[in-house]
């Protein structure tokens, strides 16, 4: 062999070597959780989770407060005593026992889930997500489907509007801190959004994001809590 061949075969193996290597530093970029991962709705003290895997185990956790009584006509009353046999309740058709619980089980069902879904973040190589925070601009960026929707009029909406600011119009931003900020409409709609996980979501190796949404009217009874991933 060579000298020119033996230096080509070199280069090539270094090229490979550096390109793995380059490969394995991306991939140490770790998913992020947001610490305040509403666990002290279920349990009398937060549960710190570490990694995706804990949110499974959180997600069987059985609750500290006694669990949620569900009913349904015929069948009697069941009890939720955690994340699974609270959606296996609700899938089967058990609603709350009293009205006024049913904010409350609203939310639980949707942190469960939200629950299950922070469990698939994994680690990830690529970011686009770099100039993206939850201020004013982010509004006019969102899907439509962030906007705070009560009637079927305006959940119609959502086809054929381009963004959350375009349906919503967004009036104020209340920065809380990097991870969350408050916006308020012109329709005295009041949204705190909240950054609770950053990874890769769906196994392409790019940076997706979990956000919280707690929904309520200025001056109103109404409320409601939704999560998004965006990807």
């Amino acid at each position: 062999m060579n000298n020119k061949k033996k230096l080509n075969i070199v280069l090539l193996i270094m090229a490979a070597l550096l390109s793995a290597g380059c490969n394995a530093d991306k991939l140490k970029i770790k998913p992020f959780f947001n610490p305040n991962n509403n666990s002290d709705a279920f349990f009398q003290k937060p549960v710190v989770l570490n990694s995706a895997n804990d949110f499974l185990t959180l997600h069987r956790k059985t609750w500290e407060f006694g669990g949620t009584d569900l009913k349904r006509e015929k069948y009697g009353n069941k009890v939720a005593i955690n994340c699974p046999t609270l959606k296996n309740l609700l899938n089967r058709g058990y609603t709350v026992v009293k009205a006024y619980k049913y904010k409350l089980v609203s939310a639980q069902s949707v942190i469960c889930s939200m629950w299950k879904e922070m469990a698939a973040f994994k680690p990830y190589s690529i970011s686009f997500m770099d100039n993206l925070s939850l201020n004013k601009a982010f509004a006019t960026k969102a899907p439509a489907r962030f906007a705070l929707l009560i009637s079927n009029e305006e959940i119609k909406k959502t086809g054929s509007a381009s963004s959350w600011n375009s349906l919503s119009r967004i009036s104020k931003v209340e920065p809380v801190s990097d991870l969350q900020a408050i916006y308020h409409d012109d329709s005295a709609g009041i949204q705190r959004l909240t950054l609770m996980a950053k990874g890769d979501y769906n196994d392409d190796g790019i940076e997706d994001w979990l956000l919280y949404m707690e929904n309520s009217v200025e001056g109103g009874s109404y409320s409601s809590t939704a999560f998004y991933i965006i990807t």
